[in-house]
C-alpha cells in the first residue's frame, strides 16, 4: 500500500463512536507499527487533516476536512439538494430515510432524516454502507457502471453480517438482476437483524448510478403491503434528486419503474 493510501486510511477510523483515537489505537486498527503510524499522523497533522489534544495526546479530525467538504458542496452541491427531499420522504412515510454516494469500496452517508416517532431506525452518518448487504448498495450496483459491478462481484469478499446477508457473488448477482427488473431493491434483515429497507438509485450526468436513497424500517413493522406502499414514494424521491442535480435516470431504470409510476403517479 502506498504511503498516501496508508495515511488516508487512518482517517476512516474516526467516527461518531470514535471521535478521538490514540496512537496505539490507530496502529492496531491499521495493523501498522507505531513508528510508521506516528509518521503518517505527523504528515496529516501538518496539513490540517488531524489535530491532537495537548492533554490526552489523542487525535481527532482536523479543520482541513471541513474546508474540503465545503469546497465540494459549494462546487457540486449534493447535501443541499438531497436533504429537503429526504426530510419530506421521512415525513410522508413515517420511517427513517438516508442518502448515500458511492466510493471505491462502500457507500458513504451524506444525508438522513428521521420521522417523529420513538421506534425508528438510527443512521450513523460515519458508518460505511457495504454494497452487498444493503438495499442502498444493491440499488447502486444494479445501475452502476459495468466495470464497477464486475470489480465488486469478482472480489467475492462479502462479510456475513446477519444470517440473511448474501455472501456469494451468485446471490448478490441475483439481487442485482431483480433490482434491475423492478428499479428498486428490497433488503430484509441483511445488514442489521432488525432492519428492512427499500433502496433506489440516484444518477449522475453519465446515466449511471452515483449513489442511492433508502427507506429503512424496523423489521417487525414490515408487512405484506410495505413494499407496495413505500416503493413508489422512494422512486419518486430518487427521481426528484436526480433531476435536481441536472441529470436524468437511465432508460433502463425508467423502463423498469414505468408501471410503478403509472400506477401510483410517482415521479410526476
Amino acid at each position: 500500500m502506498k504511503t498516501v493510501d496508508k495515511a488516508l486510511a487512518l482517517l476512516s477510523y474516526f467516527g461518531l463512536r470514535t471521535p478521538e483515537l490514540g496512537l496505539s489505537d490507530l496502529a492496531r486498527l491499521a495493523d501498522v507499527d507505531k513508528a510508521t503510524t506516528l509518521r503518517l499522523l505527523s504528515s496529516l497533522k501538518k496539513n490540517g487533516f488531524v489535530e491532537q489534544d495537548p492533554r490526552s495526546k489523542k487525535y481527532r479530525l482536523g479543520s482541513a476536512v471541513l474546508r474540503f467538504a465545503r469546497v465540494r458542496e459549494a462546487s457540486f452541491p449534493m447535501v443541499s439538494v438531497m436533504q429537503p427531499v429526504l426530510e419530506r420522504l421521512a415525513a410522508e412515510t413515517g420511517e427513517t430515510v438516508h442518502g448515500t454516494l458511492a466510493s471505491t469500496s462502500c457507500l458513504i452517508t451524506i444525508g438522513s432524516a428521521s420521522p417523529p416517532r420513538m421506534s425508528r431506525v438510527y443512521i450513523d452518518p460515519s458508518q460505511e454502507i457495504p454494497f452487498h448487504a444493503t438495499a442502498s448498495g444493491i440499488a447502486y450496483l444494479a445501475f452502476a457502471p459495468p466495470e464497477v459491478v464486475d470489480r465488486i462481484l469478482q472480489s467475492n469478499q462479502f462479510a456475513s453480517l446477519t444470517e440473511h446477508t448474501p455472501i456469494s457473488s451468485e446471490d448478490v448477482r441475483t439481487r442485482i438482476s431483480a433490482t434491475r427488473e423492478r428499479g428498486y431493491s428490497v433488503a430484509i434483515r441483511t445488514f442489521e437483524s432488525e432492519v428492512a429497507s427499500i433502496g433506489v438509485p440516484i444518477f449522475d450526468w453519465s446515466g449511471h448510478a452515483t449513489g442511492s436513497i433508502a427507506i429503512a424500517c424496523i423489521a417487525s413493522r414490515w408487512g405484506d403491503d410495505s413494499e407496495e406502499n413505500l416503493a413508489p414514494q422512494a422512486v419518486s424521491a430518487a427521481m426528484s434528486i436526480t433531476r435536481a442535480l441536472g441529470a436524468e435516470p437511465s432508460h433502463s431504470f425508467l423502463a423498469a419503474t414505468k408501471p410503478l409510476v403509472e400506477r401510483s403517479g410517482a415521479g410526476r
